[in-house]
């Protein structure tokens, strides 16, 4: 009543939903209703009239019917009665019936000896026509329903005689079931050939035996309506117990057959031999603990099946269900079987193959037997394909974290020892075997996940491989920044070769990076839609954390190298700059480092370091200006000043292209324009190098200028007030993007 009285106000407050709806909605709606519930009534009053003349119907047929068997009952009993009573109408009656009686037990026991006596003839005739049917059931042409036919007879024989003695002495009975010893093991031995065949229904059918089958779906049919003619018979007898003390009702005396339930025990023999061919095929490879090989076997189910319902079902009565009970055999012993497979110790790439086994079966049997999943009942694996999923990412991941875990202890030990020089591939690029290797595995897992063909497995396990590469980027991002530490802070204690290690490390990370992206356009398209931009996040995520390890390898080139030479611009423009040239030696220094890079880095990162060093060259170049012991002589820094940059000009013009290079030292010229101003001109000359680089600080052009020994201290004030006046007045624009000024700490 709650229930119907919440959906009652979910109803009308859906109906009624603002309050001019109860004056203008309510009585429309509730004629509606009211119609509605007139209707209904009408169609349930309907319904409950058609249901109660139905039962009164079925109520006054079963009156009827007990009331037909009833005067049946009762005419019997009349017929008996006039019978009875009509015996004594005939006179000698009872004399007449007597030799009758005799006459005919006579007769019958004329019959019953000359069948005895013929009865070992018919056996060796049979015997004679079953031997070689018994010896090769793959005989096409056999007389097996003719056979059947008479020894069927003489089993009727053996049965009834065997009944009609069964008051007779012991050594009667004795007697009679030796005699018909022979009788007993023939039948015995057709019925075991009936149940070779029956084991062997596949292979007659790919002998061409198909007659064959026939026959025995006919001698099984012919032995149940026998089986259900006794049966009757013994009903009967149950059923007119009071009637077994008179004389005449033989139909209450029960039939002798022997009950052989023919058709029982042919699908308890099918059972048997379908199990017997799963342990025939699959027993080899369970011995040897080869669950994949044995995965791979099971094609043989589905070649069966096709066959069955190709070439068996045709030859049995449709009532048989013939290929349901085929499919439900191979289905549950399929279902046994890998439930033993699933409480093996399985490796990773056997659970992968039983749970893409388990998806292409279902698939196969929907595709080539029309079999849905819903028919196939126990479910294979009892639905614990979530459990193996997890058992596997479990496997993934140790391999994973074992195996990366293995190659990056060998790797750092080599990159922190040093005790040798990287390899060196073909085109004398430094390398290390860590990224093939890992990549390698990466790869491996992946492939064996997509070859599952289960978009959800293939996601997973991208998703643990991209653990294991961000946690490879981690791992060589720490001993980097940590090894660079050393090599800059302590270079007498760290050992040789960290140039060396760094840009073969460098140039591992861009392998790295061109592997994931490959494995990302790879398997894109084997990935399903929902999970596609996941899987694309993933491993772009990881290209990128690549290509920033490998930027940090370049940036640690680029500390090192300026390192050597850092010492040297902190002496610019000091009285030193102005004994001897300092740039040359640097220059010389970025000489020896850029040709090793250029030999043995990766092309794009020596780019990428090339623009680097350039930068950082004209940054130190400029932070030197400002140098406390900077002194700008202007008879002799500004040529000075001009021969550095065509020295530097020159060298970096073997990596660099003029219009790059021109763009890349403009700052120095405006800066070198700045000094060589003369007071007059030196606010045009601010003003082009503000609009050039809006970002230049002013306290930058406040420390050139005081350094000037041009300028008085008056002059000095004027021109800065004017600056400062200027850059007032100018407003760069908000989107101007930052300059070399902004990357420079002062």
């Amino acid at each position: 009543m709650e229930d119907a009285r919440e959906a009652a106000v979910a109803k009308l407050a859906e109906l009624l939903k603002h309050p001019d709806d109860l004056n203008t909605k309510v009585g429309p709606l509730a004629r509606k209703l009211a119609k509605e519930k007139a209707s209904i009534d009408a169609q349930l009053n309907t319904g409950v009239q058609t249901q109660l003349d139905n039962v009164q119907e079925g109520l006054e047929t079963l009156s009827s019917s007990r009331e037909n068997s009833n005067k049946i009952k009762d005419n019997m009993q009349l017929i008996d009665r006039l019978c009875y009573d009509a015996q004594s109408m005939i006179k000698d009656f009872p004399r007449i019936k007597k030799i009758s009686r005799i006459h005919q037990n006579f007769v019958a026991t004329q019959q019953k000896v000359q069948s005895l006596r013929e009865l070992y003839q018919r056996l060796s005739d049979l015997e004679q026509m079953f031997a070689p049917m018994q010896e090769d059931i793959f005989l096409y042409d056999t007389p097996l329903l003719h056979v059947h036919y008479h020894l069927f007879k003489l089993e009727e024989f053996r049965d009834q005689t065997m009944h009609q003695a069964r008051d007779s002495p012991h050594d009667v009975i004795i007697t009679l079931k030796t005699y018909f010893r022979r009788l007993d093991v023939l039948s015995d031995d057709f019925t075991q050939y009936l149940w070779e065949i029956t084991r062997n229904l596949l292979p007659l059918v790919e002998h061409d035996c198909g007659p064959t089958i026939v026959k025995l779906a006919k001698i099984i049919e012919l032995e149940e309506k026998a089986d259900e003619k006794a049966l009757a018979a013994r009903q009967a007898q149950t059923s007119h117990q009071d009637l077994h003390g008179q004389k005449g009702w033989r139909l209450a005396e029960g039939n002798p057959r022997t009950i052989k339930s023919y058709r029982v025990e042919f699908f308890e023999q099918l059972h048997q031999s379908l199990r017997e061919r799963f342990d025939e095929v699959l027993a080899p490879y369970k011995d040897a603990g080869d669950w994949m090989g044995a995965l791979d076997a099971t094609d043989f189910i589905f070649n069966d099946l096709e066959l069955v319902f190709d070439q068996i079902v045709p030859k049995f009565p449709k009532k048989y269900k013939i290929f349901p009970y085929f499919v439900l055999e191979y289905h549950r012993h399929t279902y046994d079987f890998l439930n033993h497979v699933v409480n093996q110790d399985l490796d990773a790439g056997t659970i992968l193959r039983l749970l893409r086994f388990v998806r292409d079966y279902y698939s196969t049997m929907s595709t080539r037997l029309g079999v849905t999943e819903e028919l196939l009942e126990p479910q294979l694996l009892d639905g614990q394909e979530q459990s193996l999923v997890d058992e596997y990412l479990q496997l993934v991941r140790n391999r994973l974290v074992e195996w990366t875990s293995n190659l990056m202890s060998t790797e750092s030990r080599d990159f922190v020892q040093r005790s040798a020089p990287p390899e060196m591939t073909s085109d004398g690029q430094y390398g290390m075997t860590g990224a093939v290797d890992m990549f390698q595995i990466i790869n491996q897992q992946i492939d064996v996940a997509a070859d599952a063909n289960q978009g959800k497995l293939l996601y997973l396990v991208v998703n643990e491989c991209h653990k294991v590469m961000k946690d490879s980027q981690s791992f060589w991002k720490r001993l980097l920044a940590s090894e660079t530490r050393k090599q800059l802070e302590e270079p007498d204690q760290a050992p040789e070769g960290f140039v060396e290690y760094v840009m073969a490390m460098s140039n591992d990370q861009i392998k790295c990076a061109d592997f994931a992206e490959e494995i990302l356009h790879r398997i894109m398209p084997l990935v399903e839609g929902k999970y596609k931009s996941q899987v694309q996040d993933k491993l772009t995520t990881a290209v990128d954390g690549y290509m920033q390890i490998a930027a940090s390898g370049r940036e640690a080139l680029l500390e090192v190298t300026f390192n050597d030479i850092k010492p040297v611009f902190n002496e610019l423009f000091t009285p030193r700059w102005y004994e001897q040239p300092l740039i040359p030696s640097v220059i010389e220094t970025l000489k020896d480092y850029c040709q090793d890079f250029a030999a043995h880095l990766n092309e794009f990162l020596f780019g990428k370091l090339i623009n680097d060093t350039l930068d950082r060259f004209i940054m130190l170049y400029l932070e030197a200006m400002r140098h406390k012991g900077a002194k700008f002589h202007m008879d002799v820094c500004l040529d000075k000043i001009q021969k550095d940059v065509r020295l530097s000009f020159n060298f970096f013009a073997k990596y660099k292209t003029m219009d790059e290079l021109e763009e890349r030292f403009d700052v120095i010229d405006k800066v070198h324009a700045l000094l060589e101003s003369n007071r007059r001109m030196i606010f045009v000359d601010y003003y082009s190098l503000r609009q050039a680089y809006p970002d230049v600080p002013l306290a930058f052009v406040e420390d050139i200028l005081s350094k000037r020994d041009d300028l008085d201290k008056a002059a000095l004030k004027d021109i800065i007030e004017g600056i400062k006046a200027k850059a007032r007045e100018y407003e760069p624009d908000a989107n101007t993007p930052p300059t070399i000024f902004s990357r420079i700490k002062w």
